[in-house]
């Protein structure tokens, strides 16, 4: 296996509620760059790293499965062509159909491959209400079928012990000042999901 090879099945869980342009009118862009970067690590193909991509706001949404794009090219510029939505955050939801569709039965997920969710967000989720207890449950529903969470917080805005809670552990918790440095932590990330040598699962990190 070389360095840029894994046997991964990516998710990205983005935040496009109303706080991520609040302060910066492209701060939305550079959510999508951030993770065009991540994906730009990896070799993408059937047999390499599959993505998708799951959007929330007041409402979450799969933008697209795990089989839907399999080369770097159109899977880059499904990325970049993601909508902004405003509003709040149901990352309650968006945690749902991450392990209900997107890690679901026939649904892509290969049989073996790292499953691994990076949730990027910068604020505190609260649909259906602030600090619902459904947001910590389904997180643990996802741990609980060996999906591996690493959350990204943005901004102080963001609640760091609860991101803390929903990763699958407090060194899956990554934390930046703003959108801008979230460049910062794609070398990082990349390390962390796929290190030289045999991919590792959460529990044998």
């Amino acid at each position: 296996m070389s360095v840029t090879d894994c046997w991964l099945d990516l998710n990205f869980i983005v935040d496009a509620s109303g706080s991520v342009k609040y302060d910066d009118p492209d701060n939305w862009d550079i959510s999508l760059q951030f993770v065009a970067d991540v994906v730009r690590q990896f070799v993408i193909g059937p047999n390499d790293v599959q993505v998708s991509f799951v959007l929330f706001s007041t409402d979450a949404r799969v933008e697209w499965g795990l089989t839907d794009y399999q080369d770097m090219d159109s899977l880059i510029a499904a990325i970049l062509s993601v909508p902004y939505l405003g509003r709040w955050t149901n990352l309650n939801e968006a945690l749902f159909l991450t392990r209900t569709e997107v890690f679901g039965p026939d649904r892509g997920s290969r049989p073996g491959a790292l499953k691994a969710t990076i949730i990027l967000t910068d604020g505190a989720d609260n649909v259906p209400s602030r600090g619902t207890p459904l947001t910590l449950e389904n997180a643990e529903l996802c741990k609980d079928d060996d999906i591996w969470l690493i959350t990204v917080g943005v901004t102080e805005g963001v609640d760091e012990r609860r991101l803390k809670e929903i990763a699958s552990s407090p060194s899956d918790y990554y934390s930046v000042y703003d959108f801008n440095a979230l460049t910062n932590i794609v070398d990082d990330l990349k390390s962390q999901i796929c290190p030289t040598g045999p991919v590792l699962t959460p529990s044998e990190c």
